[in-house]
């Protein structure tokens, strides 16, 4: 019997001249082997929902296989015979690895249940544990090369070379070999991983859904899809836009327009108070600047300036960037207030919403749900957002992945502390309903825009706090069809953000959309051009953030990899 030092030997070689080689099998491979080639067949009926994406290097993240969309509780089978060599816990995840006679291991990770043991042969298609939502199916060679799954469910995988451990060997050897190579999932970006990172909840935070979804629109169907309807939505607005050239319309008659901010500021100074309110139409007096706190700010601006005759409606109130930190549900709902109060006491006077960042959110979700109610007055006639996160913001979705680990929570304390962050606040609510599948999204999808409110959101290229493409929407909003977008090309900054409300582009398109015009013309260059340099940045942050957020778990304790 040869020696296991002597089995290593031959197994090098024998992967050197990539002959079939069969040394010392264990008792299924050898069995096995002798009724021919292994046939698999997938572990679930569920459709695979992210794809494999080898990492560029052995500690890279990525996907080294492919997860399947099931539900908690969907059973997940063996895809081929084999014997288990480890069934377990590694890193706060269940894994269970399958040896097949061929010498490939396929592995099944991030399970609720395990309902086989090491050492046990199980057949194909046997069920040997459930899934706790998308689950991870990998394959492997014995050298630990990573595999795509699909070629080999396929058929179009077949491995010539015959290689597993020697049965002296023993599986103890084998299990403590498989524990390090299953961390290796811990370290990937595919949907199962970070859907299992999200289930790891701390203090309550759930982000499974909200991880699943991000991994999912990274992959390479996912951006083409988007890509395309950016191309198609170009397509359709070159039928009815207003040419570059082309002077815009002034009101024609009286607009009162209601001014809404973003997260984190207060009612001194902001951004949505620079937005060219004059140029575009309104009067001084008929300025209306909403107070998180309820009703609208004093009449004067931080530089003298006047702003909302104090006999236009509602209460006077200051607001902090605390405030405007509260829960978005709150906001709307005052904001709502607002909005009728301003209906009241000025009849039939058309109102119009200008909101940036955050408040294009409140803003959107007040209107919705007063029209739901039937409350809405007839009078509100246009809804403009600027660099609003009407499909999430990436960022919030980074903290909120953060927020799962200790580690995570350390960095994000030294953040407020340093005043790097300035006046937001992550353990305030404003920031986790703006994460991409929050309550707050989920009913601002749901409920539909009244027709008759215009709805438009205009986003910057670069803008790197709320990017471009999350200024849109890929849901209906209701009877009134997909929103109003338009990217606008911009430098790749953080500035960016603010700077949008008094870009005289952005004048331009609220002037436009306040008199009932189209949009201005962009050319395919200048459109695609936007979109993509707004998905690029879009991509980086997702990336960077939930990469972050993994590492800050596995590192932080929150998985333990004993």
């Amino acid at each position: 019997m040869p020696t296991p030092a002597a089995n290593r030997v031959v197994r090098a070689i024998a992967v050197l001249v990539t002959t079939a080689v069969v040394i010392t099998m264990t008792p299924a491979a050898a069995a096995a082997t002798a009724s021919g080639r292994v046939e698999y067949r997938p572990p679930s009926d569920a459709a695979i929902i992210d794809h494999f994406r080898p990492p560029a290097s052995p500690w890279g993240a990525g996907n080294r296989g492919v997860d399947l969309g099931t539900s908690n509780g969907d059973p997940v089978r063996a895809a081929a015979a084999g014997r288990v060599l480890f069934a377990g816990e590694v890193g706060g995840a269940l894994h269970i690895t399958v040896e097949h006679s061929d010498g490939l291991r396929t592995s099944y990770s991030f399970l609720a249940t395990v309902s086989v043991v090491r050492g046990d042969s199980v057949q194909r298609g046997e069920v040997i544990g459930t899934a706790a939502g998308p689950f991870h199916f990998g394959v492997r060679t014995p050298t630990d090369t990573y595999l795509d799954p699909e070629l080999l469910l396929a058929g179009r995988l077949r491995p010539d070379i015959v290689l597993v451990p020697g049965a002296e060997e023993g599986l103890e050897p084998l299990e403590a070999h498989e524990r390090s190579t299953l961390l290796e999932t811990l370290r990937d970006t595919g949907a199962a991983a970070l859907a299992h990172l999200a289930r790891v909840t701390v203090d309550g935070v759930d982000l499974a859904r909200q991880a699943t979804e991000a991994a999912v629109s990274l992959s390479g169907p996912a951006r083409t899809a988007r890509v395309v309807a950016a191309l198609a939505r170009w397509y359709q607005q070159r039928g009815s836009c207003t040419p570059v050239s082309a002077a815009v319309p002034g009101l024609d008659q009286r607009h009162v327009v209601i001014e809404v901010s973003g997260l984190g500021t207060s009612s001194r100074s902001n951004s949505a108070w620079e937005f060219d309110t004059t140029t575009i139409g309104y009067a001084p007096a008929d300025v209306i600047r909403f107070s998180y706190r309820g009703g609208r700010v004093p009449g004067q601006d931080g530089d003298g300036s006047t702003v909302a005759a104090t006999s236009i409606a509602g209460p006077v109130t200051t607001f902090s960037g605390e405030d405007s930190q509260q829960p978005i549900s709150v906001s709307a709902d005052r904001l709502g207030v607002l909005i009728a109060d301003v209906a009241r006491a000025q009849p039939g006077v058309p109102i119009d919403l200008l909101a940036h960042s955050q408040g294009g959110v409140v803003a959107r979700l007040a209107i919705e749900r007063a029209a739901a109610a039937g409350r809405l007055p007839d009078t509100v006639r246009t809804l403009v957002t600027v660099g609003s996160p009407h499909a999430g913001a990436p960022l919030a979705t980074g903290v909120g992945a953060m927020q799962l680990s200790p580690a995570g929570r350390m960095v994000l304390a030294e953040l407020r502390s340093s005043g790097v962050a300035g006046p937001l606040d992550d353990r305030l609510p404003a920031m986790t309903d703006l994460a991409a599948t929050s309550p707050v999204m989920a009913e601002l999808h749901d409920r539909p825009m009244p027709k008759r409110v215009r709805f438009v959101s205009l986003g910057g290229s670069g803008d790197l706090i709320v990017p471009g493409v999350a200024t849109g929407d890929t849901g209906d909003t209701g009877d009134s069809g997909p929103l109003d977008q338009r990217i606008l090309p911009t430098p790749i900054s953080t500035g960016a953000h603010g700077a949008l409300t008094s870009d005289p582009r952005t004048t331009r398109e609220i002037a436009l959309a306040v008199t009932g015009s189209p949009l201005t013309c962009q050319s395919m260059h200048e459109a695609m051009g936007a979109f993509l340099e707004a998905e690029a940045v879009s991509t980086v942050e997702t990336v960077t953030t939930l990469s972050a957020a993994t590492a800050g778990v596995v590192a932080g304790g929150a998985l333990p990899t004993r």
